[in-house]
């Protein structure tokens, strides 16, 4: 008994696949009396079916981004509705709880203050995006001299799709990918692994509450960076007994950004960290974005143009080499001959 049980402490994968069990759970939320009181006299119907809550015996505060997605744990985040549509939705994004729900392009505006809350599906999607706005995991492709309502506008695009929720872990031999039991709608999380075997990566472990995926290290944080722009909230995971990777290369070292924090947005830097500038200011393999400014676009040619100009020095000065070495070595005729070829292929 005691062999099997260390056998099991030993296997990445199954202490992987437990550590997403134990976070899976649903988290507890109590809201004083007061509040409930408080919310009970301003709605008065559910949001997702649209019933009478005088008709209703049982009601329920639900959350608006839920807490396993990264919402905040306070009044802002509530909203009543039905139990029966508490227990349909469950840990889910609001936006895939049907057409009225449907996501704004707008930036979420900063909130003012004892503005009155609304709760039409409208009013809750709006409210949505200024609740994610104080959640975590804001990583952009943008440096970090970008103003912050480009990187609002960005985040906007990821906020159009569900948030769900994805496990992962890297080390240096071992990258792995897992969805738990809650980790959001069915929808977004088939799209996720479909995207997830596209890249390559093999089924370690399935059953009905949790799936395992085995992900190449070196292609990790590209499908790392992929899931985010999905609108996945990253949860790292550690294995106990694999090495970690060297500080300011592990990828959970960039995720925990806030947009209401523009200092942190700017620095990149984590608090605490023993890493110098350099090694956090920009995220691994992100994809940078390029301005379309005047300005910038003279830049790059300019820029084009001279690395073009520097390649062909460099071409001619190693041309001028192989025909001075072919001089002394007499294989001047057949040096020619390559080279005449060559020309033909250009021409």
């Amino acid at each position: 008994m005691n062999e099997a049980k260390q056998s099991s402490l030993d296997d990445p994968i199954a202490n992987f696949s437990q550590a997403i069990s134990e976070r899976s759970a649903r988290q507890s939320f109590h809201l004083p009396a007061k509040l409930r009181e408080q919310l009970k006299s301003m709605q008065t119907s559910c949001p997702i079916c649209a019933c009478d809550f005088s008709q209703q015996s049982s009601i329920v505060v639900a959350q608006i981004v839920p807490i396993e997605h990264g919402g905040p744990d306070d009044f802002s985040n509530c909203f009543l509705c039905c139990e029966r549509c508490n227990r349909r939705r469950s840990t889910s994004d609001l936006l895939s709880m049907g057409d009225a729900f449907c996501s704004p392009t707008a930036a979420p505006r900063l909130p003012p203050h004892g503005r009155a809350m609304g709760f039409s599906p409208t009013d809750l999607v709006q409210r949505r995006l200024e609740l994610l706005a104080r959640s975590a995991n804001h990583w952009t492709p943008h440096t970090r001299n970008s103003m912050k309502n480009t990187v609002l506008k960005h985040l906007t695009k990821r906020w159009a799709e569900p948030r769900f929720r994805v496990f992962a872990h890297h080390s240096s031999d071992l990258a792995l990918i897992g969805f738990g039991a809650r980790s959001g709608d069915a929808q977004s999380l088939g799209v996720a692994k479909v995207l997830i075997k596209f890249q390559g990566a093999s089924a370690a472990m399935m059953d009905d509450d949790v799936s395992v995926y085995q992900v190449d290290p070196g292609s990790f944080l590209t499908l790392i960076w992929s899931l985010i722009e999905l609108n996945a909230l990253m949860v790292p995971v550690r294995v106990p007994g694999k090495g970690a990777l060297a500080p300011g290369s592990e990828w959970q070292d960039f995720w925990p950004d806030h947009v209401r924090s523009v200092a942190t947005l700017r620095s990149r830097l984590r608090p605490d960290h023993p890493s110098n500038f350099g090694e956090l200011a920009r995220c691994p393999d992100a994809r940078r974005v390029l301005s379309n400014k005047p300005d910038a676009l003279r830049k790059r040619r300019n820029s084009a143009a001279r690395v073009e100009r520097n390649r062909s020095q460099r071409l001619a000065l190693h041309h001028q080499k192989r025909l001075k070495d072919a001089l002394q070595d007499g294989a001047f005729a057949v040096l020619e001959a390559r080279l005449a070829s060559l020309h033909d292929l250009k021409t």
